[in-house]
């Protein structure tokens, strides 16, 4: 992006189609998108953005700049600079500026990363103080109830998916379209899969006309293609007859939009159950 004066600075963020602008406004929005994957909220990156792209700023004119409340921007200030992305100048008045997007990715990384590893340092001395207080929950003869859990995003779903996969006894089946069997290649659930030597591994493709080439490592014979189908909505993984993974919004939605639906009812995995096998009878192999 090259130079923009004083008050193009102030319409970025809000430039109408018809401005010459609006292009770059598109385009911060994506980046905007992207860092709050990162963890950071809607603010705190538009604030980083825009000292990022604008150079070393002074609360005072993120605040006109942004039209931000003068209290909250301060207050995201503070905090950018706690999570170590947003620096401040010894200046009078103070003035702020973001470090690099690569160095503030990879500070933000290295945040999640060190926030996982003190969880599960304690995960330990939970657990054991779990242990420690009685259940009171009483006995009943109650027949066992069907669940059903809801998820959006597919980290919490594909976290799900592979503790089917780790605790499958008898079989793991998917059934999904190209995009989705490659987000789960990339998520390392089709190793997970076929790594599993004693359990019934199967995949159909649908619609596919050959193998992807990410594939080509495993087993031909446990993957099949449905050519003759036209939509690309339909995605499900089931564990062992008795648990389901079922897409309710799967790979042609972004990542933080997929959303899917677990459930251990088996009123909900036998008709998809058969529906799989139907298809694996009808699907081709192809070496």
């Amino acid at each position: 992006m090259g130079q923009i004066d004083a008050e193009s600075q102030i319409r970025i963020f809000t430039a109408d189609e018809d401005s010459s602008l609006y292009e770059y406004k598109v385009k911060l929005e994506k980046v905007k998108k992207e860092m709050i994957k990162f963890g950071l909220t809607h603010n705190q990156a538009k604030i980083y953005i825009y000292l990022g792209k604008y150079g070393a700023k002074t609360a005072p004119e993120v605040v006109k700049s942004l039209g931000m409340p003068r209290t909250e921007t301060y207050f995201i200030l503070n905090t950018l600079q706690s999570k170590g992305i947003v620096t401040a100048e010894f200046s009078s008045p103070t003035r702020y500026v973001a470090l690099p997007i690569e160095q503030a990715i990879s500070t933000l990384i290295n945040t999640e990363k060190e926030n996982l590893n003190i969880l599960a340092k304690q995960e330990k001395s939970v657990t054991e103080m779990w242990k420690e207080i009685p259940t009171f929950a009483i006995e009943t003869t109650e027949l066992k109830q069907d669940r059903l859990q809801t998820m959006e995003g597919t980290g919490q779903i594909y976290s799900k998916i592979k503790d089917m996969i780790k605790t499958a006894r008898e079989q793991i089946i998917v059934f999904g379209s190209e995009k989705d069997i490659s987000r789960f290649y990339h998520s390392e659930i089709i190793e997970m899969m076929f790594n599993q030597p004693l359990i019934d591994a199967r995949i159909i493709i649908s619609p596919a006309l050959k193998i992807p080439d990410f594939l080509s490592e495993f087993d031909k014979k446990k993957i099949k293609l449905m050519s003759d189908e036209e939509n690309d909505n339909q995605c499900f993984v089931i564990k062992d007859r008795d648990e389901i993974m079922l897409f309710l919004r799967n790979a042609t939605h972004p990542s933080h939009n997929v959303f899917a639906m677990w459930s251990d009812s088996k009123s909900l995995n036998e008709p998809l159950l058969r529906l799989f096998e139907y298809s694996w009878e009808r699907s081709h192999v192809c070496y």
